[in-house]
């Protein structure tokens, strides 16, 4: 079933992306308009309703709506400001000249599931079908790509005791967190793009390690890639030069390598992986037990942490997969002296379960969501 699609006309906060998290879960999806150029995407995304900052839309955003209305049917607008009657009942505002359709407005900051229920009263869900790849493609087209991509990190925690065990770095679209770093790095991107949005968050994760090897603390901090990118010698190239000015980091920092739908030579993966290892670079297998997951990965590749997928540990958790399966593979780790995380970790269940199987690690909502770097390190932007 289609879902709404629900466009955010405002400035970037934590208000937004909660806001952003909270309807995804709802089954509401959300783009959101933080500056001129993210207009072109916004248009992609095609929305069912708009929510806007009454401030944003009178300073000049205004002109977005009236595009909307040339293309599609009138849609339903949620101010976000005070109860104000004057704008109710026909202000000369830049918001009224749109002719756009405003249902309600909203003191702001809310609790999401008042705009939810406004969303599920007004907005009519579209009958074209709008891909994820198709915001995407708008976003390259604009040069919006890597402006709109942010780093967070997401905890990671033994499973004895619950301490912390590392960080991972995960990319976010902060117009469209919900969307998975897999869709936004995909065959249809350019590699030359992925390259230099991956090198930028390895930047990120060399920045916090060091900030937390200053503060005494030793927590892996970890980054996703793709194993297509390890083929690339200029990737390679770049992250050996990296390294190398960085021997202090030696140890602190692991590559986790993806599973996706595009194919790469698992030899010459594994080659670079061993030559990566000489850096101080770890490995780590992402993903295991999805897509293409095959005994080549771990049967070659020089790994010190597998992580078990999510989907894969959810249908253990409901019945659908053995004990065996999974406990093999967590077995498998421990013989080859590496770690098994479990993914996907959201309730007490899960975690009662991640401990059956015997796993070292654990990684999921249970424990929080994901969060900038300056929740983590106070004078990030300073340092």
């Amino acid at each position: 079933m289609p879902k709404k699609r629900v466009l955010v006309i405002d400035e970037e906060s934590a208000f937004t992306r909660l806001l952003q998290d909270d309807l995804e879960q709802r089954a509401i999806s959300v783009a959101c308009v933080y500056s001129p150029g993210d207009e072109n995407s916004a248009m992609a995304f095609a929305p069912d309703a708009v929510v806007a900052d009454k401030n944003i839309l009178n300073a000049g955003a205004g002109c977005l709506l009236q595009a909307f209305d040339k293309i599609e049917r009138k849609l339903p607008l949620v101010l976000m400001t005070g109860t104000d009657a004057k704008l109710i009942h026909g202000s000369a505002d830049p918001v009224q000249a749109s002719d756009a359709q405003i249902v309600a407005t909203i003191p702001k900051p809310f609790e999401p599931n008042v705009l939810a229920g406004l969303i599920e009263q007004y907005a009519r869900v579209s009958e074209k079908e709008i891909l994820d790849s198709e915001y995407i493609a708008a976003l390259v087209a604009s040069g919006r790509l890597l402006d709109n991509l942010v780093v967070e990190f997401q905890s990671k925690h033994a499973l004895t005791d619950g301490s912390l065990a590392g960080y991972e770095a995960l990319s976010r679209l902060k117009t469209r967190r919900a969307i998975s770093p897999a869709t936004i790095f995909s065959a249809a991107t350019d590699i030359l793009l992925e390259i230099e949005a991956t090198l930028n968050v390895f930047d990120q994760v060399m920045k916090l390690a060091d900030s937390l090897y200053m503060r005494g603390k030793s927590i892996p901090v970890s980054f996703n890639c793709s194993a297509i990118l390890l083929t690339r010698c200029d990737f390679v190239d770049a992250l050996c030069s990296r390294l190398y000015r960085r021997r202090n980091l030696r140890g602190s920092i692991l590559i986790e390598v993806t599973e996706e739908n595009r194919v790469a030579n698992i030899k010459v993966v594994a080659e670079v992986c061993h030559l990566l290892s000489r850096y101080g670079l770890s490995v780590s297998i992402d993903d295991y037990g999805t897509g293409h997951s095959n005994i080549d990965r771990i049967a070659d590749i020089p790994f010190a942490e597998l992580k078990l997928d999510k989907e894969i540990f959810w249908a253990f958790c409901d019945g659908r997969v053995p004990i065996t399966m999974l406990g093999s593979i967590v077995d498998f780790c421990h013989m080859r002296g590496a770690k098994s995380v479990i993914e996907g970790i959201e309730t007490a269940f899960h975690l009662d379960k991640a401990r059956l199987l015997g796993a070292d690690e654990g990684q999921g909502f249970y424990w929080g969501h994901a969060v900038p770097p300056q929740y983590l390190v106070k004078d990030w932007h300073a340092a």
